[in-house]
């Protein structure tokens, strides 16, 4: 896959986040986040994921676990490491019964 044209310091900026070349990673079909190898075409779940590797450099896998996973998906990928959004909120301070003004 090619990847997206960006500008030098947006391209150093991501290199100085992830430690490594962006552009080259993507050419070279592994992902920016978690060095999977296995990112072709057929490796996405739509055109939307495609492209968003192409910008990005993230695998499947990473881009569900940053963006989440869309309301038609199976709830067992998007909650895959034990999430518990309200143990979450609750954890931080947001009950999720309080109201705060």
């Amino acid at each position: 896959m090619k990847p997206t044209n960006k500008a030098p310091a947006i391209d150093a900026l991501l290199s100085g986040i992830f430690g490594k070349d962006r552009t080259s990673t993507i050419s070279e079909g592994k992902c920016v986040s978690c060095d999977s190898t296995d990112n072709n075409a057929s490796s996405f779940r739509d055109d939307i994921s495609k492209k968003e590797y192409s910008i990005s450099g993230m695998c499947q896998s990473c881009q569900d676990d940053v963006f989440g996973v869309a309301d038609d998906e199976p709830e067992e990928n998007f909650d895959r490491d034990g999430w518990d959004d309200e143990a979450a909120l609750g954890s931080a301070g947001f009950g999720m019964d309080e109201t705060y003004f």
